[in-house]
């Protein structure tokens, strides 16, 4: 952490003053006392000085976690500097956000990548790229009910009055390790989080789309969509978005206005 460091000359002084105090005059008390008071700012302060330290020097990533980056292919695609912004940004998406688990302790590293994934690619072209307004994740090791579908379980939900993003870890497991024959639900929660976070873009005309084109994009029907978020009321645009990652050849192909639309706000080309 970077206020440790910081605090060490104070550990220093402190020390320092403690000796020179009862050794040699009493007056060194100062120097304890200064000390004393800087390590307890420190401490207050610690989360504001590590994210202003990380904002400037954010360390990279674990190696094993640029494998996992490797399985995406929006990141192989890029530059090896650009994959370096994207690997700060995940950095600092996973240590601006506020991972609940339920039921677990913990949510390991590579889990919150596959989590993040989704809102640092959605956002690579914006210059604040994090979602203040959405700063929570609860995670579930299973599908859950919630106050909004308390007879519904499911596997992942925004619940914007509290910015709280809602998901199933298992499911987003299964998402990011086998994408062909599963959604990631953090892509379908995120298109909402987007959209919700920068409404001033036009998101083109979704009203003549059906579920039938977005089938043939991601061979994914309508009901086993529903089975699988397990509510029934899905948002088309909000997959449609998440199909314009997920399945980018496919997306233009059948939808080649609106995938437009989409790379002039996503890519900004």
């Amino acid at each position: 952490m970077p206020v440790y460091r910081l605090a060490v000359p104070f550990v220093a002084m402190l020390l320092a003053g403690i000796y020179l105090a009862y050794n040699v005059d009493g007056t060194w008390s100062l120097l304890m006392v200064g000390a004393l008071v800087a390590l307890v700012a420190c401490f207050i302060f610690s989360p504001q000085i590590n994210w202003w330290w990380w904002q400037r020097f954010p360390p990279d990533l674990p190696w094993g976690i640029h494998g996992l980056l490797d399985r995406w292919p929006h990141y192989r695609a890029l530059s090896e500097s650009d994959q370096r912004e994207f690997r700060r940004r995940m950095f600092l998406f996973n240590e601006g956000t506020n991972f609940m688990p339920q039921g677990t302790d913990n949510i390991p590293l590579d889990a919150r990548v596959m989590i993040a994934i989704a809102p640092v690619t959605m956002a690579l072209g914006e210059r604040t790229f994090l979602f203040p307004n959405f700063e929570n994740v609860i995670t579930y090791a299973h599908p859950f009910p919630s106050p909004q579908y308390p007879e519904a379980l499911h596997i992942s939900e925004v619940y914007e009055p509290d910015g709280v993003v809602m998901l199933s870890l298992p499911h987003v497991i299964h998402g990011y390790t086998d994408p062909t024959q599963y959604l990631n639900p953090a892509w379908y929660e995120y298109a909402k989080v987007f959209r919700s976070s920068y409404p001033g873009y036009d998101y083109g005309d979704w009203s003549g789309v059906t579920w039938v084109q977005l089938e043939s994009i991601s061979r994914f029907s309508h009901d086993a969509l529903r089975t699988w978020i397990g509510l029934n009321d899905l948002d088309k645009e909000a997959m449609g978005v998440a199909f314009f990652f997920l399945f980018p050849d496919a997306f233009a192909r059948v939808l080649p206005a609106l995938d437009q639309q989409l790379r002039f706000i996503f890519t900004k080309k």
